[in-house]
């Protein structure tokens, strides 16, 4: 890119420059097209490959706005899919934030609590808590002018992205700002204009293209992989898997091969603790290998990557390129390592590696989940305590359900006794209430039955697994169980043979589908 445009940039950035670009030597491409846009208060998609700085292209327009206007209370909102992102996000961008004199903080499960004295300029979060937040501390967001949505394409298409339609809708209402700004980032969209006409209206689009050289090595076992690895002198790898118990063990296998270096293991049913852990030590230690879900298929930091292993074939094109954009992240190639299992598996990923070198990917047809509907009206009511008129509700419901649709669902939660009408409002009925008390209204995901691991021996939480085995791997150390209650199994470390834990998947319907009216239940199946 031209230096004089640089330098323009940079004038225009008197307060964000040095912070967020200071370290650098120039500005990416998607930098230098999107950091105008942001500046001019216009929304955006942004579509461009991975670690080509598309959250700082945002991020740090959007702080010289909140410095240079004086901004006050929490300005904005920045959604990611995961805890595990936001975390990262948060350690990504708060300290040059500190430094323009802003503060950032997250809000999620594991961190539920934010400050009320000192409330945050940025503040990261799930879609399941931003509704949380919408119906519990709406005051709090009354201020936000700016919402940013990371790694859109990992919602959009499924019940969270129906939900957060409908949240930013109940945002702009909320906040009675008809202009708050928006910005959708991914790496992996087929039509970016398609995907975020469903969540924002009058946006730029700006995509940047930018696919990097595959280089693909079919291995028939691990002890192969094990043998390019030192020949190639890789020192940092990660394993993709789909499943945790896969992941497991994988992980266990590989420990054999590549000891005394680190091998760890990272999905979503191991303590928040062990999952940081893991991240810690690809960041730090020289040589490690790290055995993946799709937990570490958004961009959390754990250092260069020399090569990208698959143990299975990914769900999906998209799920392919995010994991491929792990790789080599400082070079301009990605060696990938085809590790399947049978011929089969191999000709499926070979045709997707081949594909990914074009750039190819394929649209889903959309189609929304109407249970979303019926779980955020029950939101939207817990969130309305005084009240809130029908047409108000129908209105809120409007991104997802037709008027007649929205009626219709409404009529069903209260013949249910979910809702109440008084002259003309809607009201939380205390079943509802019960029901919010215990943090039920918030996500559409069904729960599984699972059991809380705990260590006897340090008392700490090792993670999460359904059915229970006398003896099981998770973390990848085996345990036995000492003592087992309704929801928690105690184990101590075990030496010995054991198979990976059993975690529990859930298959079935979203939780709020039975909440739906028979004749649209039946439209929706």
């Amino acid at each position: 890119m031209n230096e004089p445009m640089a330098g323009e940039l940079r004038r225009k950035l008197p307060y964000a420059w040095q912070p967020f670009f200071g370290r650098f030597g120039q500005l990416t491409a998607v930098q230098f097209q999107t950091i105008p846009i942001v500046l001019a208060g216009r929304s955006a998609v942004v579509s461009s490959p991975t670690a080509s700085g598309k959250t700082e292209a945002v991020v740090a327009p959007i702080a010289e706005r909140c410095v240079s206007e004086r901004l006050s209370g929490t300005s904005v909102i920045y959604i990611v899919p995961t805890r595990a992102l936001a975390n990262d996000t948060l350690h990504r961008i708060q300290g040059p934030l500190q430094d323009m004199g802003l503060l950032c903080d997250v809000k999620h499960g594991d961190r539920p609590y934010i400050s009320k004295k000192l409330p945050p300029d940025f503040l990261i979060t799930t879609p399941e808590s931003l509704d949380s937040l919408l119906c519990r501390k709406h005051r709090s967001l009354h201020s936000v002018n700016t919402v940013i949505v990371d790694e859109i394409h990992m919602v959009d298409n499924t019940i969270r992205g129906d939900q957060l339609r409908v949240l930013l809708k109940r945002l702009h209402h909320l906040t009675d700002q008809r202009n708050i700004v928006s910005y959708l980032l991914s790496a992996t969209l087929s039509d970016p204009a398609a995907v975020a006409s469903r969540y924002i209206s009058d946006f730029d689009t700006i995509s940047v293209e930018g696919n990097r050289e595959i280089v693909y090595y079919p291995v028939e076992s691990y002890r192969k992989l094990h043998e390019i690895a030192r020949q190639k002198k890789w020192r940092k790898i990660l394993v993709f898997c789909n499943y945790r118990a896969s992941a497991e063990r994988v992980a266990a296998k590989l420990s054999e091969l590549w000891h005394p270096y680190p091998v760890v293991v990272h999905h979503g049913s191991l303590a928040r603790g062990l999952r940081e852990e893991a991240e810690s030590v690809m960041r730090e230690v020289q040589a490690a290998l790290c055995v993946s879900t799709a937990t570490l298929e958004v961009g959390i930091d754990i250092g260069n990557i020399d090569a990208i292993v698959f143990a299975e074939v990914p769900w999906s094109m998209a799920s392919l390129l995010q994991r491929l954009g792990r790789g080599n992240r400082r070079e301009d190639r990605i060696c990938v390592v085809d590790a399947t299992e049978t011929e089969k598996e191999r000709g499926i990923l070979e045709t997707m590696i081949k594909l990914a070198k074009t750039g190819t990917l394929f649209e889903e047809v959309y189609k929304p989940d109407l249970s979303v509907a019926a779980q955020q009206a029950l939101s939207i009511a817990f969130q309305h305590l005084t009240g809130i008129d029908m047409e108000m509700l129908i209105e809120l419901m409007s991104p997802l359900t037709n008027a007649a649709q929205a009626l219709a669902i409404v009529t069903h939660l209260t013949e249910k006794g979910f809702l109440e009408e008084t002259r003309g409002q809607l009201f939380p009925s205390s079943s509802l209430l019960d029901m919010a008390d215990r943090g039920k209204i918030h996500s559409n995901i069904s729960d599984r039955e699972t059991f809380k691991v705990i260590d006897v021996q340090s008392g700490k939480e090792i993670g999460q697994v359904g059915v229970v085995d006398e003896v099981f791997v998770l973390g990848r150390r085996a345990w036995k169980v000492v003592s087992t209650t309704a929801s928690t199994i105690k184990v101590k470390g075990f030496r010995g043979k054991a198979s990976a834990a059993n975690f529990r998947r859930h298959f079935g319907n979203a939780a709020f589908s039975h909440l739906l009216p028979r004749d649209i239940a039946t439209l929706v199946g």
